[in-house]
């Protein structure tokens, strides 16, 4: 109280119509402190929009470690490596949970449902596999590949070996739209009392994955690499379950382009389109040429 009366008597002395009140004072205070916060918060903030994309995320983008987001629903062979959220060596694991309705596949029909509920196919580990190589359909077939424009590169490797593996069977639920816009899952069924709901699982091809694959990209006629030898290429489980190796390309002039893959622990017996190259002391390599023409943007 004495301290208060004090300043009071301070206020009210000679000059005090030119001091500031205390509510002044308080208010002038706070105002300062709200400008100070605010200055404090963008310095935080604009630099962070200022980053862009994460790396490997813009155009061309591709070389991360391998992800889980979707369950595996192909069964794999894994050499050196493995997936985030895939339990490897490791049994069939069912879905469990109510499955979702109304896709435009079948509106009757009920599915689980990637995203929303958890499966994984059969899964083993190796030092060594033998496979046959798959190019994306859009990389063999008659798709226009243009310059500009993502292209995107897939490998899918195929034991060679006759395993007999299990998993399950995951479909595109929404045909009309794009592949990555749409639900994918698996069909379900119920028993006699519609009480109980379960997945059927089925013998399917069974993936080979090698965390050591590398690759490249190289104009043929100026002899100038897209993508450098050695590069990574993105390993995932894509939407339907399975294990492929991605990336997605950008090239600024038209031409013939090579696109190399070097698998080191696996022996490739064939491929789809394209060439491969086996050697006994390995690494084995499978090569397709593609031609991009001018157009794109």
């Amino acid at each position: 109280m004495r301290r208060r009366s004090r300043l009071n008597r301070k206020l009210r002395g000679p000059g005090a119509k030119n001091q500031p009140k205390m509510g002044e004072i308080e208010m002038k205070t706070t105002k300062f402190v709200l400008v100070l916060v605010l200055i404090l918060a963008l310095t935080l903030v604009v630099p962070a929009l200022a980053k862009g994309p994460p790396e490997g995320k813009g155009p061309g983008g591709g070389g991360h470690e391998p992800g889980g987001t979707n369950n595996l629903s192909v069964p794999t062979i894994m050499i050196g490596g493995g997936f985030t959220g895939v339990t490897c060596p490791g049994g069939l694991i069912y879905p469990t949970g109510t499955p979702l309705t109304g896709f435009e596949y079948d509106p009757a029909a009920y599915f689980f449902v990637q995203g929303v509920h958890a499966w994984q196919a059969e899964c083993t580990t190796a030092e060594f596999a033998t496979a046959t190589a798959e190019w994306g359909d859009n990389l063999g077939g008659d798709a226009k590949l243009k310059v500009g424009k993502p292209i995107r590169v897939e490998l899918g490797l195929f034991d060679d070996m006759g395993q007999q593996m299990q998993g399950f069977n995951v479909i595109k639920l929404e045909p009309s739209e794009l592949d990555r816009v749409s639900a994918y899952g698996t069909a379900a069924s119920t028993d006699d009392s519609g009480l109980t709901w379960y997945a059927t699982a089925e013998t399917l091809p069974v993936r080979v994955f090698d965390a050591g694959v590398t690759f490249s990209v190289k104009n043929v006629a100026t002899g100038e690499y897209a993508v450098a030898e050695g590069t990574n290429p993105t390993a995932e489980i894509n939407a339907t379950g399975k294990v492929v190796y991605g990336y997605n390309l950008r090239v600024s002039a038209a031409g013939e382009y090579e696109i190399t893959f070097v698998i080191p622990n696996v022996d490739i017996t064939g491929v789809d389109v394209g060439t491969y190259t086996t050697d006994p002391i390995g690494p084995d390599t499978v090569t397709l040429i593609i031609n991009v023409v001018a157009g794109g943007g």
